[in-house]
């Protein structure tokens, strides 16, 4: 299921490589990069990801977590 947004990071060597791909308006290595990098990237972003710890509650362990062990907090 898609995302509303998504979010990428690009590493230095990444931004290098578009900035040189754009100045040179070369379509065939902009392919290449959509598919090799910005299609990996986007595919790990949308899969499902663990919730931060910052939107646990504290001191409760997670239903997801307990379901899965088999037995609820009290």
């Amino acid at each position: 299921m898609l995302k509303e947004n998504t979010v990428i990071t690009l590493h230095p060597e990444d931004m290098f490589r578009l900035h040189a791909i754009l100045l040179d308006e070369d379509r065939d290595a902009a392919l290449d990069f959509l598919a090799t990098v910005i299609k990996k990237k986007a595919d790990a972003a949308s899969k499902p990801h663990c919730r931060p710890v910052f939107e646990l509650e504290r001191g409760k362990t997670p239903e997801f977590i307990t379901d899965r062990l088999g037995y609820k907090d009290e």
